[in-house]
């Protein structure tokens, strides 16, 4: 007998996609997009349509592992009750020897980002103040950029996007990164609306849109900054700035005195006569939308990036018009990580230690009193994403347990002594919504948890009713419980049916539904900043030690050591460490460089190669390339079969701003210097 469910994919990505799951006697059989969503309608991305072959992949993990010696890939099959003991009786020992859970360590992130995934979180807040990762390796550095000039994180309705004359794609990719937006914008192009990609390569985007604009890396905020003063040269800023805005005129004056655009266009690639054409195009047609991905702002300049490019459009009058704005994301449906753990407390948060994500296990390493003893991964590959490789390696030494919640095998499970195998989304009741559309949802589960695998939720049950059952009151946390009753009763204190228009919490099986915000963000121009006004100058920014208006501050430079700066975008099958078409991973690296460095290296189509740095070193295959930077080499983030990882080469770096918003700084990635010699 066939039945339908009703399925969100809670992937890290911008779509968050409405599905609907078939299943036959209880397996699961199909996945096709919900026709009545209104932003994927009714399609689905090539990852989201592998998702059979996930849920029954004979890698996936379906039973509790306990690992003999680390590295070692000796795992043997332990019951719950077993892998339950060890971790309550980890937990226990460390508070009795320490006088404290500090030395218990949360290390969370995207792996899935539903609503009751955040009750992992909400454990480790019932076990007393313990040590907690915080930050993004992702978008810190823009998040806080935009909260300085708007006063909060929001964006428009990714459809009002149709309405525009004129669309920028500023570093950002979405024929891979984000399919279902490219339908609104191949409407806007068939309606007369130019599109054009700006980028350090020649993306799949650039290949379906007007005209392509290359960028060199980490030079886009001075690009933003040229731009915006040919709009002030040719007297195309809003006639109405000056009632919505705050500093405007000291950022004109900073961009008379400061902005050349002779050196503007000598750092950034772009010839002047481009740069002047580009600006006037911008400046004269309403509406103009600029959409800015996420790489921009991975350099140590990424929160200048952002508010240069955030004050070139408010220059020109386009935030808060219909179709136009400057689009990053949102939080408003989005962020309630926080508000799910004051659900289970009445009293607040113990104080917790807070390590940065991108940092995390050198500060873990300076924490000596009491030390970091535990470590517990969920939704994280740190031997994988992570910088500073040797850093974690001494960390994991110093640790009585680390256990990981996870699907598959991972780098970082190889380290691990105890794998705990995880629901997927179609195993389990949730609520997903996007950072980038306005949709929100309910995931119900369509089958029976694959083998002995568990929720998220159902493990921090178990986990808290063990440590009471050992250490009655040792855990705040509830013992057990019903999902879907859990989901139903955390929908009001996340503010989720107020947004959605809701009179009771059982209406949100009605199916997929829009949060009640305007389709064009700011359009009363008034903004949440301490003034009401969109702040081009921000004492907000200046208080926390950045400068008060939007300046150009340069990126890393390269060395004669390493002379290559190493760009990873990520590839259509992955999300950063989750690889999706399985059946499909390549046997090496490819390694893209252009004819001239090609050249300058002696190597041709085919070679191998290694690259390197201080860090560390990996191998791959050369392919050449034209339209590539000199200075680049490009590796997409594509699993390969080997357990070898492109964070071998990377450090930590980190992004100018983040820690308004998001509690620490960004991973600045693209920071990043490599040299490279052939091998036989």
């Amino acid at each position: 007998m066939e039945k339908t469910h009703h399925n969100i994919c809670p992937r890290n990505c911008y779509d968050t996609c409405s599905i609907i799951s078939t299943t036959r006697n209880g397996k699961l059989i199909s996945v096709e997009g919900n026709p009545l969503h209104e932003y994927t309608r009714g399609k689905l991305c090539p990852k989201a349509l592998e998702d059979v072959k996930r849920v029954y992949s004979p890698r996936r993990i379906r039973y509790p592992m306990r690992q003999r010696e680390r590295y070692s890939g000796y795992w043997e099959r332990i019951s719950w009750d077993g892998a339950l003991n060890i971790i309550a009786e980890t937990i226990l020992n460390l508070k009795k020897k320490y006088g404290t859970t500090l030395p218990v360590a949360l290390d969370k992130y995207s792996g899935n980002f539903g609503l009751l995934h955040y009750a992992t979180d909400a454990l480790f807040t019932g076990l007393g103040p313990t040590t907690r990762a915080v930050g993004s390796p992702c978008w810190s550095a823009g998040v806080d950029a935009q909260t300085y000039d708007f006063g909060t994180f929001f964006c428009s309705d990714p459809l009002d996007m149709s309405r525009s004359k004129l669309i920028w794609l500023w570093g950002v990719n979405p024929a891979w990164t984000a399919p279902h937006q490219m339908p609104i914008i191949f409407d806007a192009m068939d309606n007369g609306t130019k599109v054009v990609c700006f980028d350090t390569y020649f993306s799949a985007t650039a290949a379906r849109v007007h005209r392509f604009i290359q960028v060199r890396p980490g030079t886009d905020g001075l690009l933003a900054l040229g731009f915006a003063k040919v709009i002030v040269e040719e007297k195309l800023v809003d006639p109405e700035l000056a009632s919505y805005s705050l500093g405007h005129q000291e950022f004109i004056d900073y961009l008379q005195a400061k902005v050349d655009l002779r050196d503007c266009s000598a750092i950034t690639g772009v010839p002047i006569e481009t740069l002047r054409e580009l600006a006037l195009e911008y400046g004269r047609t309403h509406p103009a939308c600029i959409w800015v991905g996420f790489g921009l702002q991975r350099y140590i300049n990424g929160g200048q990036t952002l508010r240069s490019i955030d004050a070139l459009g408010a220059l020109a009058g386009h935030i808060g018009e219909s179709g136009g704005g400057v689009q990053y994301g949102q939080f408003e449906t989005y962020q309630y990580s926080g508000k799910v753990t004051s659900y289970f407390y009445d009293q607040p948060a113990p104080q917790d230690r807070l390590l940065n994500i991108n940092n995390f296990a050198e500060q873990a390493l300076e924490c000596t009193d009491p030390p970091v003893k535990m470590l517990w991964l969920a939704g994280r590959n740190p031997l994988s994403q992570d910088g500073n490789l040797q850093l974690w390696k001494t960390l994991l030494k110093q640790l009585d347990l680390i256990m990981i919640c996870d699907l598959f095998p991972s780098q970082s499970s190889q380290a691990a002594d105890l794998f705990l195998p995880i629901t997927t989304q179609y195993e389990h009741w949730d609520l997903n919504s996007s950072y980038w559309h306005y949709w929100v949802g309910v995931n119900e589960p369509a089958i029976a948890p694959v083998g002995e695998a568990r929720s998220d939720l159902q493990i921090a049950w178990d986990i808290s009713a063990r440590l009471n059952q050992i250490s009655p009151g040792s855990c705040k946390f509830p013992t057990a419980g019903d999902e879907k009753e859990t989901l139903l009763n955390l929908l009001g204190p996340t503010n989720i049916l107020n947004i959605l228009g809701l009179k009771k919490p059982e209406d949100i099986f009605e199916g997929p539904l829009r949060a009640r915000f305007p389709l064009t963000a700011w359009e009363d121009r008034k903004f949440k900043t301490p003034s009401g006004r969109f702040e081009f100058y921000s004492e907000s920014a200046e208080k926390a030690g950045f400068p008060a208006l939007p300046i150009y501050r340069p990126s890393l430079e390269f060395s004669a050591e390493f002379p290559l700066r190493l760009i990873t975008p990520h590839h259509l099958t992955c999300i950063n460490s989750q690889p999706y078409a399985l059946d499909y991973l390549q046997d090496h690296f490819t390694v893209h460089l252009s004819p001239e460095v090609a050249k300058r290296y002696e190597l041709k189509e085919g070679d191998k190669i290694r690259m390197g740095n201080r860090f560390g070193a990996i191998e791959g295959i050369v392919a050449i390339e034209n339209g590539l930077p000199d200075e680049v080499v490009f590796i997409y983030q594509e699993q390969i079969k080997s357990d070898v990882s492109l964070n071998r080469l990377m450090g930590t770096p980190r992004t100018d701003m983040g820690h308004q918003t998001q509690g620490a700084p960004g991973f600045a990635l693209n920071e990043t210097f490599v040299n490279l010699r052939k091998i036989n």
